[in-house]
């Protein structure tokens, strides 16, 4: 959510209503067990029914709880401790009911069986609702574990969550909130940093304070001591090019000189090494914990106003709303105005240890930042220090109010995050200003007009951008229309998804509309890609556009939250032509939800092809209507389309999938055909990780012998092809076949010499065998110098060296 306004949206039509009392925490609870500075507040939630929309071409979905905390939510992030799935999620504004991060566990074990386990209270205090949407506590884990992440991240590091970082952009924030309870004199937000060893006992140990907002909040899975702060700050810009937030002072509306208020915002992000506030030894206390975090914050600003500003729409730019960030370093931004890609390799110094990123540091000079008590009075004071980025001198009276806003920071010489590339952007029509996302230049059909969040897709081929109009909240920017009897499509509204081919990002000003739209990527029927859900419910005057969404690892299948439409299922297809398609794969829309994110945290396989899903959405409301809930689904789908060159299915976290497909033809042939390719996932028709039945589904062809589980097939030419099963799915593939087929023609006969030259340095993983490329799941059986079988291995066998050894007896090798 972008814009800062404080209204209350009612769930049926009409006019908006301003929210100007103050609202006060209820009654603490006892028995939450958690060790705090200030009593956490609790009143019973209200519960939502439970019924729903639902639907989708072959999906089912079950409603599987919902929990009435009776605090709007907002962000969620999952994590894991001792075997167990966690979600997070965070709290818009105050959260009467111990708001803040509601902290559930998900699982226990492989069973799914969601509660509440505690709460950390950085909503539960006195506050001024007229800043609410700029207090939406976005939240990362870290590290996360066994959580599902949102791309293939081999690197990322697999131990159990230690913080919960909690990113408040606006000042007032509970721990930290001045005088007058966060009305006046309030500093400007930050991070939380709030350890959860003991998920039942969340404690804060650190804050940091921030000139631009901490609107969201990302964390590099390879490096998980390192946090992006995102500012999603709007800064104008002049005719020439200029950005006013370099001013010190400006001309009000009669024409006396003033401090400069948009000194503070920032067009860039800052990144965080939060590395002294992690890693602590069993039996470190909360305190020595506190005094031991002292976060490091680095500053990067756009080089220029150009990458970020829009095509048509040209009086200011915005910092970026939302990141990610990839394996190869690569960060998403999505900046309002553009989707812009920066390349991050050189921003870090690997220390000598280039395959370990945990002691990675950047490169650059940190910013002067110095440390501070909390602001907030009793009883909403925490003992944990503020690293404080903005302000130099709290305890006497907000004076050097300058300190490290943008035109003081020039002056110190603009100390920077160094080694930041910028690669490319695809530009929008850009947003005038707040007031203006209620009419925008292009409707929702042509354009985006705030760029919310950008992802690539896990082939790397497109970047899916979300197009958040009116702030979700102002209308008529965030209304549609359309539902079964009520015609009528509302193209200002109901923004959706938007890709862009990632080899025609532009360096470069476009030159008009026409150039900027190049970037797009194009349906089959060479239409721009753009996905905007159908309306499933009566027209709404606002909340009705798209807003968090999630990619499933190594699927072309999205989830997210789409506000009053609920949670919106979206698959795409990557056609061989470089063309992509949207479709609607399933919806599922609670009564009266508002649902601001909409994620899955578990994942399963079916025999038959399907998949099925556990999510968690975080239902939040402005006013009297709306859930106020958590809500926990599950729904089974059709298989999803893979990524360009994949198979659906193998992302990090899920063995590869075979598909239930139709057998392919073999023109009369009685064995598998002598060209069947080795890959790392299989060779010619078998996969790795694939069922028993679906391996045999791959073929007509009739299985030659069957040794129990195993499988054995004749090839064209001579030679066979063993299939080793274990525990049901298969671990081993191997030929003995002639027919050369791995890399640069490697295959049985080859020498030692020529594998190597093609794979790399050799593993021994068995007697007599060999692994190599970089996944070493691509084996040689060798004697005397020569191939004399290819194998690919799954994951399990190569750290169960006895069982591997058994797969080659059985086999006969």
């Amino acid at each position: 959510m972008r814009d800062r306004v404080g209204i209350v949206i009612r769930r049926a039509v009409g006019p908006a209503v301003l929210v100007v009392a103050l609202v006060a925490p209820g009654a603490a609870v006892a028995g939450h067990g958690l060790a705090l500075d200030h009593a956490v507040p609790f009143v019973a939630g209200q519960q939502a029914p439970m019924t729903a929309q639902s639907g989708g071409e072959g999906a089912r979905w079950e409603f599987i709880r919902s929990i009435p905390t009776g605090n709007p939510h907002t962000d969620l992030d999952f994590f894991t401790r001792g075997g167990n799935t966690f979600a997070s999620v965070g709290t818009l504004g105050i959260g009467p009911n111990a708001g803040g991060q509601t902290i559930v566990q998900l699982t226990d074990g492989e069973t799914v069986n969601p509660r509440v386990v505690s709460s950390h209270p950085s909503a539960g205090c006195t506050s001024n609702p007229g800043a609410a949407l700029g207090l939406q506590h976005d939240v990362e884990a870290t590290p996360k574990g066994g959580a599902i992440l949102n791309a293939d991240v081999l690197a990322a590091v697999p131990e159990e969550a230690q913080l919960i970082v909690d990113a408040t952009d606006a000042g007032g924030r509970c721990h930290d909130q001045g005088t007058a309870l966060g009305v006046t004199q309030a500093p400007r937000g930050g991070l939380e940093l709030i350890d959860v060893t003991d998920p039942k006992k969340p404690e804060v140990i650190g804050l940091t304070s921030h000139s631009g907002e901490a609107h969201t909040v990302n964390i590099d899975p390879k490096r998980p001591h390192i946090a992006y702060v995102i500012s999603s700050d709007s800064v104008p810009v002049t005719a020439e090019g200029k950005r006013t937030n370099e001013d010190e002072t400006r001309r009000n509306q009669v024409g006396v000189e003033e401090p400069n208020p948009i000194r503070f915002n920032l067009d860039g992000f800052e990144v965080v090494d939060m590395s002294s506030c992690m890693n602590f030894p069993p039996g470190t206390t909360r305190d020595q914990k506190r005094d031991a975090c002292r976060p490091q914050v680095f500053r990067y600003r756009y080089p220029s106003a150009d990458i970020a500003l829009g095509h048509t729409n040209k009086a200011n730019i915005f910092g970026c709303h939302e990141s990610e960030i990839y394996p190869d370093d690569r960060l998403t931004c999505g900046s309002g105005g553009a989707a812009i890609i920066f390349d991050m390799k050189g921003a870090f110094d690997d220390a000598g240890t280039p395959a370990n990123f945990r002691d990675d540091k950047l490169r650059g000079t940190p910013l002067t930042c110095r440390l501070r008590d909390s602001s907030s009075a009793a009883p909403f004071r925490t003992g944990a220090k503020v690293t404080d980025c903005v302000t130099g001198d709290l305890g006497m009276g907000m004076s050097d109010p300058d300190f490290n806003a943008i035109p003081d920071w020039i002056k110190q010489g603009s100390p920077s995050l160094a080694g930041v590339q910028y690669v490319g952007s695809a530009f929008h029509a850009g947003r005038e200003s707040t007031s203006g996302a209620a009419n925008p230049r292009f409707p929702s059909t042509e354009d985006v007009d705030f760029n919310h969040e950008s992802e690539l897709t896990a082939s790397g081929n497109f970047l899916i951008a979300s197009d958040e109009r009116g702030g979700g909240v102002v209308p008529p920017g965030a209304a549609c229309g359309g539902s079964p009897g009520q015609p009528g499509d509302l193209t200002q509204g109901n923004g959706g998804l938007h890709a862009y081919a990632v080899d025609r990002f532009l360096n470069r000003r476009p030159a008009d509309a026409n150039d900027a739209f190049s970037t797009y990527a194009r349906t089959s029927q060479g239409n721009k890609a753009i996905f905007r859900a159908p309306i499933r419910t009566q027209p709404q005057e606002t909340l009705c556009t798209v807003h968090v969404f999630q990619q499933v690892p190594g699927q072309n299948r999205i989830f997210m939250g789409y506000y009053s439409q609920g949670t919106r299922v979206v698959d795409f297809v990557e056609n061989e032509d470089g063309t992509v398609d949207f479709r609607e794969a399933g919806f599922f829309i609670p009564s009266q939800a508002d649902e601001w994110v909409s994620h899955v945290f578990k994942v399963q396989r079916n025999d038959d092809g399907t998949f099925t899903y556990f999510g968690t959405a975080g239902d939040f409301s402005l006013g009297t209507a709306g859930r106020n809930a958590i809500e926990i689904y599950k729904v089974t789908l059709p298989p999803p389309p893979s990524p360009r060159g994949r198979l659906a299915g193998t992302g990090a976290g899920f063995a590869p999938v075979v598909p239930t497909t139709p057998p392919r033809p073999t023109g009369g042939l009685s064995c598998i055909p002598a060209k069947a390719k080795l890959t790392r996932l299989g060779l010619g028709p078998f996969r790795t990780g694939a069922t028993r039945q679906a391996t045999l589904d791959r073929t007509t062809l009739r299985v030659r012998q069957a040794r129990g589980p195993d499988l054995r097939y004749c090839v064209q030419g001579g030679g066979r092809i063993d299939i080793g099963v274990r525990k049901g799915r298969v671990v081993f593939i191997s030929s003995t076949a002639p027919k050369r087929r791995g890399r640069k023609g490697v295959g049985k006969g080859s020498s030692i010499r020529d594998v190597q030259r093609a794979y790399g340095k050799l593993r021994r993983v068995a007697p007599g065998l060999f692994a190599g490329g970089r996944s070493k799941k691509i084996a040689f059986g060798i004697k005397r110098g020569r191939v004399r079988y290819v194998a690919v291995l799954d994951q399990s066998l190569l750290s169960n060296r006895k069982a591997l050894r058994q797969q080659i007896k059985r086999a006969g090798l």
